[in-house]
């Protein structure tokens, strides 16, 4: 393999080194080979070595339309495991080639580009922040307000990870930007609450649930509409979005507990209901409500009423590991006859 070109602002890969790389992902990947995958890794290890390798790989993923989407996918991955440990000390063009080639990726038809870019652009943001990346930003709020369904979920997966990830960096001030960044997402994701699209409902609740903690001043001032929202997401037909619904219920009460208290006779009959939703993980995510309940210190008589409901719900939702310890004992204990009293 030739040696790499060296990186400019108009980089352009050299077309040998980049069938090169291109063959190796190809045999790292593929399970029929019979290509030696330590030596091949090897490799990958060798070329990484030159500055601009990673321009290569960005390259593959964002660029190499005639390639199959695993081939790019690998590329992206395995960029991803590399700016972990060496985007700080790349030089500015190189970095700076790296993003201008990612943004394009989050409206990428095919979604297995979207997501990997995803991933790798939330990476970046863990590492660098968002203050020297305005761009990001910008594109990601255009991508919303597109009304183009790539765009849109390509931007909102984007935002999913940064919101799991590093939440925090969204709600800080940014130089360049009159208003903190969340302040102008949230209502983007309030807005894809009523998407037609499960994806976009799914993403954007999951991102406002992972700023219940932070509970930014913008998220506090429009609980009244985070509420509403969850109301009307509580019998969507995707279980995943029921999941987050319940899920959003348990941090709230866990530790913002007022915020519910208005309308906790109406959650408390919801949470019932969903304890015995068919599909098992968003009933496993509802019974985390009442020992949090609990946990908040809120008037017990609350629920008193309810305990003749509640309680055959929650012991037929008990399980137990076929192995576990203390159940056997239990049994055991109950197979000795009592001691007759004297």
């Amino acid at each position: 393999m030739a040696a790499m070109a060296t990186s400019a602002p108009s980089w352009q890969p050299q077309e040998e080194g980049l069938r090169e790389i291109c063959r190796l992902l190809e045999q790292q990947i593929c399970p029929s080979s019979t290509s030696d995958k330590s030596q091949i890794w090897q490799q990958l290890q060798h070329y990484s070595q030159f500055p601009d390798f990673n321009n290569y790989l960005v390259f593959i993923l964002s660029r190499a339309d005639g390639k199959p989407t695993e081939i790019r996918q690998a590329a992206g991955l395995l960029l991803k495991n590399n700016l972990r440990s060496s985007f700080i000390t790349m030089t500015p063009v190189n970095q700076q080639y790296i993003k201008a080639e990612l943004l394009p990726c989050l409206g990428s038809p095919d979604r297995h580009i979207r997501t990997t870019a995803g991933t790798i652009i939330s990476v970046i943001v863990q590492l660098a922040g968002v203050a020297s990346w305005l761009e990001l930003l910008h594109t990601l709020l255009t991508f919303l307000d597109s009304n183009d369904l790539n765009h849109m979920e390509g931007a909102m997966d984007a935002l999913s990870k940064i919101c799991e990830d590093i939440p925090q960096v969204l709600d800080s001030d940014v130089p360049g930007m009159t208003e903190r960044p969340i302040n102008v997402f949230l209502p983007r994701f309030f807005k894809f609450f009523q998407s037609p699209h499960v994806l976009l409902r799914k993403l954007a609740l999951g991102s406002v649930n992972q700023y219940l903690m932070l509970m930014p001043s913008f998220l506090y001032m429009s609980m009244d509409q985070y509420l509403q929202g969850l109301f009307i997401l509580a019998h969507d037909p995707a279980p995943e979005v029921r999941k987050l619904v319940c899920a959003a219920f348990v941090q709230l009460i866990e530790v913002h507990p007022s915020f519910l208290e208005p309308h906790l006779r109406n959650v408390i009959e919801y949470m019932l209901q969903v304890n015995k939703d068919n599909d098992d993980e968003v009933a496993l995510e509802a019974c985390e409500f009442w020992s949090a309940y609990c946990d908040a210190q809120l008037p017990p008589e609350n629920l008193r009423e309810f305990l003749p409901r509640l309680i055959p719900i929650l012991l037929s939702n008990m399980a137990y590991a076929y192995d576990d310890e203390s159940l056997a004992e239990a049994e055991e204990d109950e197979s000795v006859p009592d001691r007759e009293q004297v």
